[in-house]
């Protein structure tokens, strides 16, 4: 920093002067050395723990030769000064570099350790969450208002600009954004940025969707990215809004997951109060008990009397990765078995067109 504010400062200065030139090509060859120095001892360490010195060193600048060769020193045609100077900034440019590289090499499991830490600071402070809020408000909340309330969170939070830094999203990652479906469960009217589309592309790199209802942040993914800009460039509302988004959707993943609870336990309450009369559906996995057998066929009778043939191939796929049910290959006997369970036959269920759907999946 102090050899950058020398360059501009004599900038600033006639240097066809020869006092001038001279003391400023003086000054600045002995910083250069300097920086050499500070440089070198960082690289000679096994690693570097600390996502600060970005703070000091702006790599986007100081690592082009360019920025440094464009001082008006460097105009002055005087070779024995000006040649072994250009040259230790060649040597530091290509230091830097070389640093740039060995901070991004994250120790994740330092990483990991920092953000606790910074976590449990911020645990420490007095306040109330907006979903803490929200879960007053909806004492019974269903999957799907669940859902919501983490797509919304999500929205809020790439709003705020948590991952503005992070590198400029491909056309293949910005076609992969579906914002339809995003707006359809976020509130009515929420004005949305006009980067929106781009953070959400970016947080596509670290995140999915596990059993299609809990959205999951790959924070060994992520790590990398949040260290190395979190502590330089975030404002603290950007880090309390990062903590306060990731404890909020453990909290709404913990109610997910009891909700799933409470309606498995209350199907095999069901399925023990009405076992049906007829055969089972002939393809419940092997794994799935005889009780769970039951609202597995119970499930797929209430699919195929409600539901059109694509939606029906497209659950039946879905039952089948989550090993609720095994599928054969051949359409034929699935259709059979689902017109038994009370599939319709008419117009939009023929088993030509059920085996199309079928075989397409």
């Amino acid at each position: 920093m102090n050899l950058a504010d020398l360059m501009e400062h004599c900038n600033m200065h006639d240097l066809t002067c020869e006092r001038i030139f001279v003391h400023c090509s003086l000054c600045m060859n002995e910083l250069a050395d300097d920086a050499i120095r500070v440089v070198k001892r960082l690289l000679d360490k096994s690693a570097i723990r600390s996502c600060r010195i970005p703070l000091v060193i702006d790599f986007d600048r100081m690592t082009d030769v360019d920025y440094w060769l464009k001082s008006k020193i460097f105009s002055v045609p005087r070779q024995p000064l000006i040649e072994p100077l250009k040259q230790k900034i060649v040597t530091l440019v290509n230091m830097l570099q070389e640093l740039q590289i060995k901070i991004l090499q994250v120790d994740v499991d330092y990483a990991e350790k920092v953000f606790k830490r910074m976590a449990a600071r911020l645990e420490k402070s007095t306040h109330t969450l907006d979903y803490e809020l929200w879960r007053i408000r909806h004492p019974h909340p269903t999957i799907k208002q669940l859902i919501q309330q983490q797509v919304q969170l999500t929205a809020d939070m790439l709003i705020k600009g948590v991952l503005y830094y992070d590198e400029d999203p491909k056309g293949d990652e910005i076609a992969a954004v579906k914002l339809e479906l995003v707006k359809k469960d976020i509130k009515h009217g929420q004005e949305l940025p006009g980067n929106f589309v781009e953070e959400c592309a970016k947080l596509k790199r670290y995140s999915y969707w596990k059993d299609e209802r809990m959205f999951m942040i790959d924070y060994q993914q992520i790590y990398t990215y949040l260290f190395s800009y979190c502590f330089e460039k975030f404002t603290k509302e950007q880090r309390i809004a990062l903590y306060e988004y990731d404890v909020q959707l453990k909290m709404i993943h913990e109610d997910i997951i009891n909700l799933k609870a409470e309606q498995k336990d209350l199907e095999k309450q069901t399925s023990h109060a009405k076992t049906p009369d007829e055969e089972l559906f002939k393809f419940i996995h092997p794994t799935i008990s005889d009780e769970d057998g039951v609202a597995i066929h119970n499930e797929v009778k209430r699919l195929v009397k409600r539901q059109s043939v694509q939606v029906i191939c497209e659950y039946l796929q879905q039952m089948a990765r989550d090993k609720k049910i095994l599928l054969p290959p051949n359409p034929s006997p699935v259709y059979a078995e689902l017109v038994r369970l009370g599939m319709p036959t008419g117009k939009g269920f023929s088993e030509k067109h059920f085996s199309n759907q079928y075989l397409s999946k």
